[in-house]
């Protein structure tokens, strides 16, 4: 193919460009870049023909095998077609070979530049110059920096003079400044506005956090705006303007880059440290030290736009090395001493004046950077400067970093607080859409800030190798191998395939949930299904979706399903050695939701244990006992064990009472008082009609058992209590008497006996 041969003729130039000693470092980062869309052309032909190799082997597989050569020969069109399959099945797995071998000298001549770029980087801050200290760095500095000031007020006096000639004069060039100007006045009331409307508001109490990180947010947009509006502004009038020259040009946008960065830094350590307003602070630190803090970031953050707009100068003109290496010396010291200022001990102090909790890591971690900071300076004495310049920029890189990283979580933690968690509009709605709990939505903040915080780690140390000098087209190929799969034998691990099918997951999960709660408030209400119906559709309803949210992510990830016969066999022989009770439970859970001999809401007797179907899961029922207590009962328990419904088919239930009257009592008016008893009960059906039975002759009573039946056998303890009430209360007005038990107590004593006790007796009759 003529497409290979171009991947391969680039892969030769680039391994030309690698083999030569003389490559400079421009050309190096450019090799990544000729090499990324050949990369990812041959991993999208792969996977492009990878559809036609599984429909030649679908038509082989329909064609079957060849006959054997004793057997009669086949039809000449099949043996032409299973021919004509077979050469081109082979002509495209030989293509997706081709370009997994493309892929692979890729992705090894990445590693390469890689290791190339490594150790050139490595050699640059090993190698040394001389000392800044050094008199002869210092002479020829001072010669170029004159050097620099006569050419630059040269060009200064030429520009002014060609400027002052020209026939448009200064009129015409500077009235699109001027106009700038006065539209950057007349915006300033609009800002001070917007500083009254959303900046440090008034609130009953405290703000709390939320309130304040707005406030920060707001105030660093506002007050950064209209300077870096009107910097801007003034730089394009002077481009268009045509008032400088193209250095010029570079010089003055490097210039409003500069400002527009401080600006920003300025007015968003404003914001969040608040000098001059406490209570909006985000960082419990003193009125000094949050001073300190804002001055001193503002103060690096002039630095580095200071040291950019001198090195645009440079590029513009000869510099001596010196010079440079003066320059960077003297933005080295002043990097370090903010720094240090930073890690002074008095502004880690709390507003009541106590010091920081001393925690080790704390502790650590500060005396790290102290040493760190300190190795800025001694690093450019001793002559390593291009050391001591990535130790001054990347310090105060990652420190920007993790601030910025702690900005993004704790602006994400309101967002989700403000979303679910209680006391807002927007929290009731999610809840009742979601038909969440509060605990639910607590536990769905909980995660959410869970993935949120991961998130934020992932990206910081995606980025901090970025900060600290490692290629962006390095990064960029470890993250595309990540995202579109690092080949395994027979499998193939994707990043992006695998976020797929986890989103695609928890939407159709998401979609099952507000089925089944579409299903309970809208669909249900308007039927007569009874709650154990309810209860089996609902179920079945998220069984169903479970199972297609399973198969479509598995799908999704590229797995063959046909292959899950393969895994069923080998799981078959763990369900017979361990899995047996589980998948019992499962399939008798499955049992009772479609021939429903148990239903939500039933009243059921299992041993010793009874109470009402609260809950049928997949493993176990839930009974709630009359005691209020849930018991957990194995599904298979329900299927192989003898189960009492008294509310299966008929709500309808008897309910025996037990009674005893004494010897003697008129049996007929025991019979009709019952009888009476029962038909005044509300309650009691007049069919089946009571009875009253006479049972039996007891030792000292008579036995009989009133037989009521009542419409919904729920009740059956509160009709029992009431009869029983009734009953006593008519046997009372009716003279039936409940007997007592008789008992005779034979007593035996000797002789001995007899004699002691009638001397007592006697003895008790002469004292009386």
């Amino acid at each position: 193919m003529q497409q290979i041969k171009d991947w391969n003729a680039v892969l030769n130039r680039v391994r030309g460009e690698l083999a030569d000693p003389e490559l400079s470092d421009e050309q190096l980062d450019a090799v990544p870049m000729s090499l990324a869309p050949v990369r990812a052309e041959a991993r999208m032909g792969a996977e492009g023909l990878l559809p036609e190799v599984q429909q030649l082997k679908d038509e082989q597989a329909a064609l079957g095998p060849p006959p054997p050569a004793d057997a009669p020969p086949e039809a000449a069109n099949i043996a032409e077609r299973r021919r004509v399959s077979a050469e081109r099945l082979a002509t495209v797995e030989g293509a997706i070979k081709e370009a997994e071998l493309i892929v692979a000298q890729t992705d090894r001549l990445l590693d390469e530049v890689s290791a190339l770029r490594r150790i050139r980087f490595t050699d640059r801050l090993s190698a040394r110059s001389r000392s800044p200290l050094s008199v002869k760095v210092w002479q020829r500095a001072w010669s170029a920096m004159q050097a620099q000031w006569v050419t630059a007020r040269t060009e200064v006096s030429d520009w002014w003079t060609s400027k002052a000639a020209s026939p448009v004069g200064w009129t015409g060039q500077w009235a699109l400044p001027l106009s700038v100007a006065i539209a950057v006045l007349l915006a300033w009331p609009a800002r001070s506005r917007l500083l009254r409307r959303f900046g440090y508001i008034s609130v009953e109490g405290e703000p709390n956090y939320g309130q304040r990180l707005q406030a920060a947010l707001f105030t660093g947009l506002i007050r950064s705006f209209l300077p870096s509006a009107a910097a801007l502004a003034f730089y394009l009038g002077v481009r268009q303007g045509q008032l400088l020259s193209a250095g010029g040009l570079e010089i003055a946008w490097a210039t409003v880059q500069a400002l527009v960065f401080v600006a920003f830094t300025h007015a968003f350590c404003w914001g969040a440290f608040a000098p001059n307003a406490p209570s909006w602070r985000l960082v419990p630190l003193t009125d000094a030290a949050a001073m300190t803090v804002s001055r001193t970031v503002t103060g690096l953050a002039a630095v580095f736009g200071l040291d950019w707009i001198i090195s645009t100068l440079n590029e513009q003109t000869e510099v001596p090395v010196e010079l440079i290496l003066l320059e960077e010396f003297v933005s080295g010291l002043l990097i370090a001493a903010l720094l240090f200022a930073l890690l002074r001990p008095g502004i880690w102090q709390v507003q009541d004046g106590s010091r920081w909790r001393r925690h080790a890591a704390v502790t650590f971690a500060r005396g790290v950077l102290t040493i760190l900071v300190g190795a800025i300076p001694l690093t450019a004495v001793l002559g390593y400067v291009a050391l001591s310049r990535v130790l001054a920029t990347q310090l105060v890189l990652s420190a920007g970093l993790v601030v910025g990283l702690a900005l993004l979580r704790a602006l994400g933690d309101e967002m989700i607080e403000h979303a679910l968690l209680p006391g807002t509009p927007l929290a009731l709605r999610v809840r009742t859409t979601l038909d969440m709990t509060r605990d639910g939505c607590e536990m769905l903040a909980f995660w959410l800030r869970g993935l949120l915080r991961l998130a934020l780690l992932v990206s910081g140390l995606l980025a901090l190798p970025l900060v600290w000098g490692a290629g962006g087209q390095d990064l960029l190929a470890w993250l595309e191998r990540s995202v579109f799969g690092y080949p395994f034998p027979s499998v193939k691990i994707s990043l992006a395939d695998l976020v797929v099918a986890l989103v695609l997951f928890a939407v159709l999960l998401l979609g099952t949930r507000l089925l089944q709660r579409t299903l309970d408030r809208e669909i249900f209400p308007r039927t007569r299904l009874d709650a154990g119906v309810r209860n089996s559709i609902r179920a079945a309803a998220g069984y169903i979706g479970f199972t297609i949210a399973l198969t479509l992510a598995v799908a999704t990830l590229g797995i063959d399903l046909s292959n899950l016969a393969i895994i069923a066999g080998a799981l078959s022989v763990g369900v017979g050695f361990g899995l047996q009770n589980i998948v019992g439970n499962f399939v008798s859970g499955i049992i009772l939701l479609v021939e429903r001999p148990v239903k939500v809401g039933d009243w059921i007797v299992v041993g010793e244990l009874q109470g009402y179907v609260k809950r049928i899961s997949v493993r176990a029922t839930e009974i709630s006992t009359f005691d209020r207590a849930s018991v957990f009962i194995p599904n298979s328990s329900l299927i192989a064990s003898p189960v009492v419904n008294r509310t299966y088919a008929d709500p309808q239930g008897r309910v025996v009472i037990p009674l005893a009257v004494a010897y003697g009592c008129d049996t007929q008016r025991v019979r009709s008082v019952l009888m009476n008893v029962a038909k005044l009960n509300p309650e009691v059906l007049d069919h089946p009609p009571p009875v009253v039975l006479f049972r039996s002759f007891g030792d000292s009573s008579l036995a009989f058992e009133l037989v009521v039946y009542i419409p919904d056998v729920n009740r059956s303890m509160t009709v029992t209590s009431d009869l029983c009430f009734a009953i006593e209360e008519d046997f009372r007005r009716a003279g039936i008497d409940f007997p007592f038990p008789h008992r005779e107590v034979h007593l035996q004593f000797r002789q001995e006996q007899i004699d002691r006790l009638a001397e007592a007796l006697a003895a008790i009759q002469r004292r009386s």
